[in-house]
């Protein structure tokens, strides 16, 4: 019998030569050229074609799944008012030099013009929260119903499922933002949007309606100075017509009980007053009235106008899907990454020969995963609980 030590000398003796034997097998395999990597790379082209097949079935199924999309676009030009204009010296320099001119406009900057009337605004005005709010709560003809009477909010037709009303409108601007695309041409001023929805008659709405909403921003809530001045000068040409029809009344009660005032010193002096004082005030009121014409001008004339170059118009044929388009981009697709499998195939198999312990391992720790994960499964668990019983049976 052997003692211990032999065994342990046996056992690491037995070690030495498996792993000779490993590393002679790991030395002895040929390196794989490329030609060879090629030659393995297509033979699995049953590889391959199952994986352009599963790549081709994947786009079909997108195709079916995902709902069309219809593409709408619009355009304007927003006209700008007069505006701040650049001190003479920095206007002079500007035009004199024509690089500075030229690179404002580059730059969608108009010397001397509002910058909040500059097409990068309009896009900052498009995406901000308050029109995108008033655009989701807009009401807008169902397309999913056959009455053209019947409409329902963009929320509903965006296919929120949120409960809360705050939280619908939120996920309601968030899609419609994603929806929306804005172009920009500095040269020009011109703003382009473009709009995708499922509907083409959807999507043609909503675009013309983002161009309404603008506009209403323009004419409602972008309040110039112009009007704040108007509203102060209305405000004083009120009371100076008021100061001129009392003065006017105090003349003509000074003259009606005083029938004779040229006869007397102080009578006269009395109607010098008053009637300077009529004269003040008509002064007051004309020139007043002449700043407030003045004043009703600037506010229309200081007030951006939104000038539409092109209404959306609904689309005949959908952005998506495209029949030609997907098919030749997933035939692409299918063949890189069949390709790619096989070739990945071929260096995998070329390295379980090189490493066939390895390999053996791997496939060993690969089944054992299987079983596990099979057992785990609640049929094959509740049939490994209930085999003991049946045994004991």
């Amino acid at each position: 019998m052997l003692t211990e030590e032999g065994r342990s000398e046996a056992r690491i003796a037995g070690r030495s030569a498996a792993t000779s034997d490993y590393s002679r097998s790991r030395v002895d395999a040929p390196p794989m050229t490329a030609a060879a990597w090629l030659a393995a790379t297509l033979l699995r082209w049953r590889i391959a074609a199952a994986v352009s097949a599963a790549v081709l079935l994947l786009a079909a199924l997108a195709v079916v799944i995902v709902p069309p999309a219809y593409r709408s676009k619009a355009s304007f030009v927003a006209n700008g008012s007069g505006g701040l204009k650049l001190p003479g010296s920095l206007s002079a320099l500007a035009g004199s030099g024509g690089g500075l001119m030229g690179i404002a406009s580059q730059l969608g900057v108009s010397a001397g013009a509002d910058p909040s009337e500059s097409p990068a605004f309009y896009e900052q005005l498009i995406r901000s929260r308050e029109l995108l709010t008033r655009l989701v709560e807009s009401r807008f003809a169902d397309p999913r119903t056959e009455s053209p009477a019947d409409s329902a909010p963009l929320v509903d037709l965006l296919k929120v499922r949120e409960k809360d009303p705050r939280r619908r409108t939120e996920v309601g601007i968030k899609k419609a933002s994603r929806a929306i695309k804005v172009d920009l041409d500095m040269k020009t001023s011109l703003v382009r949007l473009s709009v995708d929805a499922q509907w083409p008659e959807l999507s043609a709405a909503v675009a013309n309606r983002v161009v309404d909403l603008v506009n209403a921003f323009n004419l409602e809530q972008r309040l110039t100075r112009a009007r704040s001045k108007r509203e102060f000068v209305q405000g004083r040409l009120d009371d100076a017509q008021r100061e001129l029809s009392a003065a006017e009344w105090r003349l003509r009660d000074f003259y009606e009980e005083n029938r004779q005032w040229r006869t007397s010193p102080s009578l006269t002096f009395t109607e010098g007053q008053l009637s300077r004082q009529v004269d003040v005030a008509n002064d007051m009121y004309l020139s007043l009235r002449r700043e407030f014409e003045s004043a009703r001008i600037n506010e229309v004339n200081e007030t951006p106008v939104v000038t539409v170059v092109d209404s959306a118009v609904a689309p005949r044929k959908p952005q998506w899907p495209q029949y030609p388009l997907v098919f030749v981009t997933a035939c692409l697709v299918g063949v890189l990454f069949g390709t790619l499998a096989a070739a990945i195939a071929a260096l995998r198999a070329d390295w379980a020969r090189r490493h066939p312990e390895d390999a053996a391992e791997l496939r060993r720790a690969r089944r054992q995963v299987t079983r596990e994960l099979r057992s785990s499964l609640p049929g094959n668990a509740a049939a490994r609980h209930a085999s003991p019983e049946a045994e004991i049976l």
